[in-house]
C-alpha cells in the first residue's frame, strides 16, 4: 500500500487501526488494519516496506490522517539477553501522532 492509498483509506473511514512493528536491526514495518478485517503494508519505497527511522515514519503517518498508532516490538529486550519469554503478549504502545 502506498501512502496516498492510506489517506484516501482514512478519510473514508475504512482504517481500524495502524500497528508499527519495530524489527531489531532493521527499521519497522507499518501494518494498518482494516475495518473489513484485512490487513495491508505500508510501503516505504517501491518494493522496500521497511522504513529507516521512527521519526519519518511518524511524520509521514500523520500527514496521511492517522491521529495514533501502536508501537509493537516482537521480541522483548528479555528475550534478547536470553531470559525466557513473557507468558503473555505485549500488547504494545499507543502513539499520538499529533
Amino acid at each position: 500500500m502506498k501512502p496516498w492509498q492510506l489517506s484516501i483509506a482514512v478519510l473514508r473511514g475504512r482504517v481500524s487501526h495502524v500497528e508499527i512493528m519495530a524489527l531489531r536491526c532493521c527499521g519497522y514495518s507499518v501494518r494498518i488494519v482494516f475495518r473489513a478485517g484485512s490487513v495491508q503494508v505500508l510501503d516505504y519505497a517501491p518494493g522496500q516496506p521497511l522504513w529507516p527511522g521512527l521519526a519519518l515514519l511518524k511524520t509521514r503517518l500523520r500527514r496521511c490522517g492517522v491521529r495514533q498508532a501502536r508501537l509493537l516490538q516482537p521480541e522483548s529486550h528479555d528475550e534478547i539477553i536470553g531470559r525466557p519469554k513473557l507468558l503473555e503478549a505485549d500488547p504494545g504502545l499507543w502513539l499520538a501522532l499529533r
